[in-house]
């Protein structure tokens, strides 16, 4: 089993709902088990994703086959929960990226792992932190 990250994001419609129903959908993989899920943000659209505001969220995961097996699962997901394709960028009513997969790196057409602007956005690294194996990170009063 492997660990990946996915990071999903609304913005057209009832958003909460369409982050639930990307959730459940993802889970009714036999092979998909998801492991943790994070809070709720909500964020700006950037990069002409439309006039409204997304919602975003992460999921831990565990899967047991490939990083492209389990892109092609979460494709099917926005495909059957109503993504157009293309445009890539526009408003959309539920958008799925696989930000993490192990300790794999991926660079190819179909799929680069790490995420390629993943360390750029705020609105997926909050949510992110939410999920990451190993806890919680806290601020300190300390300094050092």
């Amino acid at each position: 089993m492997t660990t990946a990250y996915l990071a999903l994001g609304s913005n057209i419609g009832e958003r909460a709902a369409n982050l639930r129903e990307a959730c459940e959908r993802l889970a009714q993989h036999e092979a998909l088990t998801v492991e943790a899920r994070s809070q709720l943000y909500e964020t700006q659209s950037v990069e002409g994703g439309g006039p409204d505001d997304f919602l975003n969220a992460a999921l831990r995961v565990s899967w047991p086959h490939s990083a492209f097996d389990l892109l092609r699962w979460t494709q099917q997901v926005e495909r059957d929960m109503g993504r157009p394709q293309p445009p890539r960028h526009g408003p959309r009513r539920i958008d799925i990226d696989l930000l993490l997969f192990g300790d794999e790196a991926i660079n190819t057409p179909e799929l680069q792992i790490p995420h390629p602007r993943m360390m750029r956005r705020a609105f997926v690294l909050r949510p992110l932190c939410d999920v990451l194996e190993g806890g919680w990170l806290r601020e300190s009063t300390e300094s050092f």
